[in-house]
């Protein structure tokens, strides 16, 4: 593709992945923009010559502030690729869900990023009803813009599936999130800035969950979990977010009068390296109705760590999948706590078993590497 051309990437809530994005790009567009909300920096900043339109920040608080953010961002979206960038290639990624309207009513250029599948997301969370008129336009609207665009990219076999029930036999072209692995060197425990706040002994076995406190995420079973293992003091569980959840979490704790799980706040971004390292076990949570249609991916920098992962998740979810192919971790259903309690165990007595886990995640990280953004060239 020739150089002296623009590209643009439509998402409200940005970080590493679009900056990655934004830097294979660069390599075929003279002029690379991206208009968000926020951008989360990691390692890689973002470069100064890239062109950044600041518009509503996504807010997930309240489903009102949320709907309405949404709408807020691609009102800007549609006036800033209006006045400027009408003859750019546009990426449009599904946050806000209605970003890919922006592109298809303009009837610009454009290629659709499906991180999480609307309607279908919004219907399996109660937004809006499976035989209501809002899902009926929804779907109209998505099969419209499904067609006229240029490719459609995703990151999942199941999502690609699921997707494909909108895109009238249009390919899906398949792009897996990445990781960084330099961004995850070893820490040890004793110099891991999250260990040390929760004051107990060395050879405590940890299970951490870090990441969104969502609505979508059954979260509440690590209490669960805790509770199962209240008198073992050789198991602590760890809870550090923010969300939607994170109240009831902090409730449930304080109602069971449980020592032996720590609820924390979200921690810097510069600490993401200790929150991922300071469990034993990382876990990775995805509700029933989301099974299909989106992958945490948080999952990815667990990999990067080299340690076990924990998925409570429907079985057939892509997560799962994930995770059978790579030998990392196991899935386990919700109403499993038995059988998680069971795997817990069997990582703590048999330390072969936990070497072998814990090098197949760092093994599988080596084939989600930033090079996947060059796919999208």
């Amino acid at each position: 593709m020739a150089k002296n051309k623009t590209v643009v990437i439509l998402d409200q809530a940005s970080g590493y992945l679009q900056i990655d994005m934004l830097d294979a790009l660069s390599t075929n567009y003279d002029k690379c923009v991206i208009i968000a909300g926020t951008i989360v920096e990691r390692e890689t900043k973002l470069s100064e010559k890239y062109k950044w339109h600041k518009i509503t920040k996504y807010n997930k608080s309240t489903a009102f502030k949320r709907i309405y953010t949404w709408l807020a961002a691609t009102i800007q979206m549609f006036f800033i690729v209006l006045w400027k960038y009408r003859n750019a290639r546009i990426i449009a990624i599904t946050n806000p869900p209605s970003a890919p309207l922006v592109p298809y009513l303009l009837r610009a250029n454009y290629d659709i990023l499906v991180y999480d599948l609307y309607p279908d997301a919004l219907v399996n969370f109660n937004y809006i009803t499976k035989d209501g008129w809002a899902n009926k336009v929804f779907t109209h609207f998505t099969k419209k813009m499904f067609k006229t665009a240029n490719t459609l990219y995703t990151l999942t076999p199941e999502l690609a599936k699921e997707t494909s029930k909108y895109a009238e036999g249009k390919e899906i072209k398949i792009v897996p999130i990445w990781t960084n692995n330099e961004f995850f060197p070893q820490i040890d425990r004793n110099e891991n800035l999250i260990f040390k706040k929760l004051g107990i002994a060395k050879d405590t076995f940890v299970i951490c969950y870090s990441g969104n406190l969502g609505k979508t995420h059954p979260i509440e079973k690590l209490v669960d979990l805790a509770h199962a293992f209240k008198n073992e003091p050789n198991f602590y569980f760890l809870v550090i977010g923010g969300g939607h959840k994170y109240e009831l979490i902090h409730k449930l704790i304080e109602e069971q009068k449980l020592t032996n799980i720590q609820l924390l706040p979200w921690q810097p971004i510069e600490l993401l390296p200790h929150n991922m390292q300071v469990g034993n076990l990382n876990v990775v949570t995805l509700d029933e109705g989301a099974a299909d249609l989106s992958i945490p991916s948080k999952t990815f920098n667990l990999l990067s760590v080299g340690k076990p992962i924990l998925a409570i998740c429907s079985k057939r979810s892509a997560l799962a999948n994930l995770l059978e192919r790579s030998n990392c971790g196991r899935a386990f259903e919700a109403n499993e706590v038995n059988e998680i309690k069971s795997f817990i165990y069997q990582l703590q007595n048999e330390p072969e078993t936990y070497k072998a886990y814990s090098e197949n995640a760092k093994k599988a990280s080596n084939n989600f590497t930033k090079e996947n953004a060059m796919q999208f060239l």
